[in-house]
């Protein structure tokens, strides 16, 4: 009896065993061969089981493997996933960014929350983010961000400050300095004096030892960190996200201080007299806002501006180094009075840093509404499909940008109307649409100003880079590796 029970036992899992592989096996062809998207080039095994997609999200490595995936496939739209595709057709960036608002945001950004609140970049809900943004966004107006910097003193100190403790580590028996830290707190000050009407001071922090980095940067590397796990559900995110959050916690001594500051720092703009000024804050609290999610608001922008603007500066100052030529040629320009924003040369060096700098070099995910989209080359997605494009893709494209691993600024002069509007046409360093980056106009106007200054104070004459090139980890928001870029004399 105990035999036949066994036996049975044995054929019952058998049977279930045979029961999930025959599911399995049928869920896989029909996603192969029967899917909406089925007619989509793509690795066989992205169209089976989005592992694949969250695997090189994890590892940091999802913009050049689309890359190579583009390529291989010699296609403008590849198939990532079982509903998902990337798109590396700058034709098409206007569809599906831009043309009646844009396609809404899927899922995914909620995991972008920050302290339980929807935030203006993470709101799927367009109504909630309009609400938010149109009350912010006059600050942004790049005569504003003139004004402030040529007339009203914000950030011409700043710029100056930067400057000198550039002069200062260059003259130290040593003379080396991590200069992708002193852009952080560079990027911090700038954006907190301009927004808040407050400067955080991280250019006035001690560095006591080489080790000693921007009181504010174990919590922006927390954020971009926990990003690569952006793909997963909601409920699975949040989840993962307490555990991790309070591991690091426990296994990173500098994390809970760096909490704490920046807290303390945004209590103190909402609180402060400078709430009561026409700043960031009180702009948010006049539309009705509550404290709490101002507290938020205010917290996002400043990592959100904070690191990708520093990212981007650190990464051309990087390759000012590296190519003297390019150094030189920009030099004379900046030695002039004009505004930063109207050289021609200093403004290709600014794009060509965009460009290879990539401050989101993953996708920007957008859902297909009812209806489906058809995308310019014919291409026909239903509804339900997540698409997207990847800054690292667009950038990097033979056709548009030869040799686009290089730093080119040339690239970007007057190199015939056809290759200067494709060129423009897939530039994709702060978005498109109404979605797109409201810092856009604030960093560019750091980069110039910044650019110009350093430039035409001739401190990095003489400087080599501690590394061959940049080790870039392509989460969703760009980390450079070791969080760390060296320059020395």
């Amino acid at each position: 009896m105990g035999l036949v029970q066994t036996l049975l036992s044995i054929g019952s899992l058998n049977a279930a065993a045979l029961a999930v592989a025959a599911l399995l096996f049928a869920v896989a062809f029909y996603r192969l061969h029967l899917h909406p998207l089925s007619h989509i080039p793509g690795p066989w095994f992205a169209a089976v089981s989005s592992v694949w997609m969250h695997a090189i999200c994890y590892f940091g490595v999802e913009g050049h493997v689309l890359l190579d995936y583009h390529r291989k496939y010699k296609t403008a739209v590849l198939r990532i996933g079982p509903d998902s595709v990337s798109i590396a057709d700058g034709e098409a960036l206007h569809q599906v960014y831009v043309a009646g608002g844009g396609l809404p945001k899927d899922a995914r950004y909620s995991n972008f929350r920050v302290e339980g609140h929807d935030t203006i970049f993470s709101a799927v809900d367009q109504n909630y983010r309009d609400r938010r943004a149109k009350a912010v966004l006059p600050l942004f107006a790049p005569s504003r961000i003139q004004s402030a910097y040529e007339t009203d003193g914000v950030m011409e100190p700043l710029v100056a400050k930067f400057v000198a403790q550039l002069q200062e580590a260059r003259a130290k028996p040593d003379a080396k300095i991590d200069v992708l830290d002193l852009c952080s707190r560079l990027s911090i000050d700038i954006l907190t004096a301009y927004l808040f009407g407050c400067v955080y001071g991280g250019l006035d922090e001690p560095r006591r030892r080489p080790q000693d980095k921007l009181s504010a940067t174990p919590f922006v590397l927390t954020i971009v960190a926990l990003s690569r796990f952006s793909l997963l559900s909601n409920r699975l995110f949040t989840l993962l996200f307490s555990v991790l959050f309070h591991h690091r916690m426990r296994s990173d001594p500098e994390l809970a201080p760096s909490l704490q500051a920046v807290s303390r720092f945004a209590e103190s703009v909402v609180d402060g007299p400078s709430s009561k000024a026409d700043t960031y804050q009180s702009r948010l609290r006049d539309a009705g806002i509550d404290r709490e999610e101002t507290l938020v608001q205010c917290k996002a922008v400043m990592f959100a501006g904070a690191d990708s603007t520093a990212v981007v500066l650190a990464t051309i100052l990087f390759h000012l180094v590296q190519n003297p030529q390019v150094r030189e040629r920009a030099r004379a320009e900046a030695s002039t009075a004009a505004d930063p924003q109207s050289l021609p040369y200093l403004r290709a060096i600014v794009r060509e840093g965009l460009r290879v700098a990539m401050a989101n070099p993953a996708r920007l995910t957008r859902l297909v509404p009812t209806g489906g989209l058809r995308l310019a080359d014919g291409t026909y997605l239903p509804a339900g499909t997540k698409v997207g494009a990847a800054a690292y893709v667009l950038h990097h494209d033979p056709a548009v940008y030869p040799d686009p691993f290089v730093f080119r600024p040339e690239r970007w002069l007057a190199a015939g109307q056809a290759s200067t509007d494709a060129q423009a046409r897939n530039a994709f360093a702060f978005g498109l649409g109404p979605r797109a980056c409201l810092g856009r106009n604030l960093a560019n106007h750091q980069l110039h100003a910044v650019v110009k200054a350093v430039l035409a104070s001739g401190v990095l004459e003489g400087a080599r880079t501690c590394t061959d090139r940049i080790r870039l980890i392509e989460w969703f928001n760009a980390e450079i590796k070791g969080h760390e870029l060296e320059i020395a004399w």
